[in-house]
C-alpha cells in the first residue's frame, strides 16, 4: 500500500469508529438517564412510527427519558450487527438492538407481576452526516422486529442483598 491508500484506510476506520461510538452513546445515555443529545445534529429527525413518535430527535430523547424514568426501574440496550456504508461526509447505518425494560417489583404482599420485563428487538436505520468535521446522526428510523412481555423470577438480590446494583447514572461507570 502507498501512503495515500494508508491515509484513506485510516480515515475510513476512524469514521466507522466515530459512527459506532454514536450508536453506543445513544444506548448508554438512555440506560444511564444521561441525555444523549450530543449524538444528534440540532435539526435531526427521529421516526418511530405513526402514533409512536415522529419529529425532532431532541424532542424524542426528552420524551423517551421521561417515559423510562416513570415506568421502568432499569433498562439495558444491546447493539449488534452494525453495518456502515460511507460516502464522503454521508453515511448510512443499520444496527440491530435488543432493549430490556424492567418494571418495578410489586409492593410487599401484592401478587407477583405477569409483566415484570418488556423486551423489544429491532434495528436502528440511521443517516449520519459529518458537519464541520464531526459525525452525528441526521436521521434515525427505529423499526421493530419483535417484542414480548414476561414474568420475572428475581431471587439473586434476595440471596445476596449486599451485591452491587447498577445505578441509572453515568458516574457508576467509573467506580474502579
Amino acid at each position: 500500500m502507498d501512503a495515500r491508500s494508508d491515509r484513506k484506510l485510516l480515515r475510513e476506520l476512524a469514521d466507522r469508529q466515530a459512527i459506532t461510538e454514536l450508536i453506543y452513546l445513544y444506548c448508554r445515555g438512555l440506560d444511564r438517564m444521561d441525555e444523549p443529545r450530543a449524538i444528534y445534529h440540532p435539526d435531526a429527525r427521529e421516526e418511530r412510527g405513526e402514533g409512536v413518535f415522529e419529529g425532532r430527535a431532541h424532542d424524542m430523547i426528552a420524551a423517551a427519558l421521561k417515559a423510562l424514568r416513570k415506568r421502568y426501574v432499569a433498562t439495558q440496550h444491546f447493539i449488534g450487527n452494525i453495518l456502515i456504508e460511507l460516502d464522503g461526509d454521508l453515511a448510512w447505518g443499520e444496527s440491530y438492538f435488543h432493549a430490556y425494560h424492567r418494571l418495578p417489583d410489586p409492593p410487599p404482599g401484592a401478587p407477583p407481576r405477569d409483566d415484570g420485563e418488556f423486551v423489544m428487538a429491532g434495528r436502528y436505520l440511521d443517516r449520519f452526516e459529518r458537519r464541520d468535521g464531526v459525525w452525528k446522526i441526521a436521521h434515525r428510523r427505529m423499526v421493530n422486529d419483535w417484542n414480548h412481555t414476561r414474568k420475572v423470577a428475581e431471587g439473586y438480590f434476595e440471596r445476596f442483598p449486599g451485591a452491587y446494583r447498577s445505578r441509572r447514572v453515568i458516574a457508576d461507570s467509573r467506580l474502579c
